[in-house]
């Protein structure tokens, strides 16, 4: 095997064009290694430390990690994470987005992200998501190179298992933190690390190795699929990424349909919903050809949903209450919480309103059923419910946009349409 300093030479050989590594620094012997490693290289580096708070030695180890950084001289940030676990969620996993959600934000274009994940990681992360039931996606594990938030994420040792960061490190004479809840059961890595491996290699010595092999495969797998997503999905595309035209997908079988939409779904950074659920819904979402049906798929992440011919994906909707009214005066602008949105006197203007002079104050109120407008440029009055519908609004976007009035007149339906000056003068 070749060793980790001429290995990381070749590997960084490529990345010319980033100008800062940031190293995710635990303070554990892997990660050592690596920010060691990488030191000695003379890459541009800057270490990064997220203190988690979940262990009673977890400021002293946030110190070694800044005693190491300064010895080094390598700049290192000290981040704390809040961690609150809910129910039916691993605390693991909680631990490790909150984690990622701060290393990612620090990242700025041509920079990235150095984690120390080797070939026992990858091993051990086919083997849980394989028992969670997961598929190419999860399987294919780790990647040495992927995009994270403005920059990259690399992992350079995914080639070497542990044992051998061990003889790097005590080559070395490193120094790291033993984290004693690396040695309880409770936690499933842990469990698997600590009482199935040793008795998989015990049977098959090379399944380490055999393992992270299989992991690429399923990568190589998943490439394909996302490939032949991207074709199926070519012909569905509007104007709109978040929507596509269901005539296209319906002759593609269900799994190249669901194939799609998962890919679909990644690509506007959303998790995908789970296999259950999407195989419940696939049928109504694009096979059933009535326009009045409106099925909705709704979990954590988002939600699709079908209007007419066209399938929507969404963030979830936030509560909303279209029963409100507001009061807004036209020097400042009108924030509605309920829809993070701001209205701004500029934006009318945009859109072509003509608000009476001397008026200082416009009322904002929401659909509520019976509203009429005479549309610039048109002769008669038009309900609100007409014009929604012959403009495709989905129904659930209807009662979320604001309707401004110039006492009981309505002026403008926001983004939309707007009276004509005489209208409301």
């Amino acid at each position: 095997m070749q060793p980790i300093d001429s290995h990381l030479r070749s590997f960084f050989e490529p990345f010319n064009s980033v100008s800062r590594y940031v190293v995710a620094f635990s303070g554990g012997m892997d990660s050592t290694v690596l920010l060691h490693a990488m030191m000695r290289q003379e890459l541009p580096l800057h270490a990064i430390h997220v203190n988690h708070r979940m262990h009673p030695e977890s400021e002293r180890w946030q110190e070694h990690c800044h005693a190491i950084c300064s010895q080094w001289g390598i700049t290192v940030t000290l981040m704390h994470a809040d961690v609150e676990k809910f129910p039916q969620q691993s605390l693991e996993e909680i631990a490790r987005q909150a984690r990622y959600r701060l290393m990612s934000g620090r990242l700025g274009p041509h920079e990235a992200l150095v984690t120390a994940h080797h070939q026992d990681d990858q091993a051990e992360t086919m083997l849980l998501q394989l028992l969670r039931g997961a598929g190419p996606a999860g399987l294919s594990a780790m990647g040495s190179r992927q995009s994270l938030g403005q920059g990259l994420h690399l992992r350079p040792l995914l080639g070497f298992p542990r044992e051998k960061l061990k003889a790097y490190a005590q080559h070395h004479s490193l120094v790291w933190i033993e984290d004693p809840t690396n040695e309880s059961t409770q936690f499933d890595r842990n469990f698997l690390r600590r009482e199935i491996m040793p008795e998989l290699v015990r049977r098959w010595p090379g399944a380490v190795q055999t393992l992270s092999r299989a992991a690429g495969l399923q990568n190589e797998a998943m490439q394909c699929l996302h490939e032949l997503a991207g074709q199926d999905l070519k012909a569905a595309v509007t104007d709109r990424p978040h929507v596509l035209d269901i005539r296209m997908l319906r002759d593609l079988s269900v799994p190249r349909l669901k194939n799609a939409l998962r890919s679909w779904v990644r690509s506007q950074g959303m998790r995908v919903p789970d296999k259950k659920s999407l195989d419940a819904k696939v049928e109504e979402l694009v096979y059933r050809q009535d326009l009045n049906s409106a099925p909705v798929l709704a979990w954590k992440d988002g939600e699709m949903r079908r209007y007419r011919e066209r399938l929507f994906l969404l963030k979830p909707l936030t509560e909303h209450d279209p029963g409100q009214s507001f009061q807004w005066r036209l020097d400042r602008p009108l924030v509605i919480d309920s829809l993070n949105l701001v209205l701004r006197h500029s934006e009318l203007t945009q859109y072509g309103v003509v608000v009476p002079k001397g008026v200082k104050e416009l009322t904002v109120r929401f659909r509520r059923g019976g509203e009429q407008l005479r549309p610039s440029g048109e002769v008669h009055h038009r309900s609100l419910k007409n014009l929604f519908q012959e403009g495709n609004i989905p129904p659930w976007e209807r009662d979320r946009i604001p309707l401004v009035y110039h006492g009981d007149k309505l002026i403008c339906v926001f983004g939309y349409w707007y009276a004509d000056t005489e209208n409301h003068s």
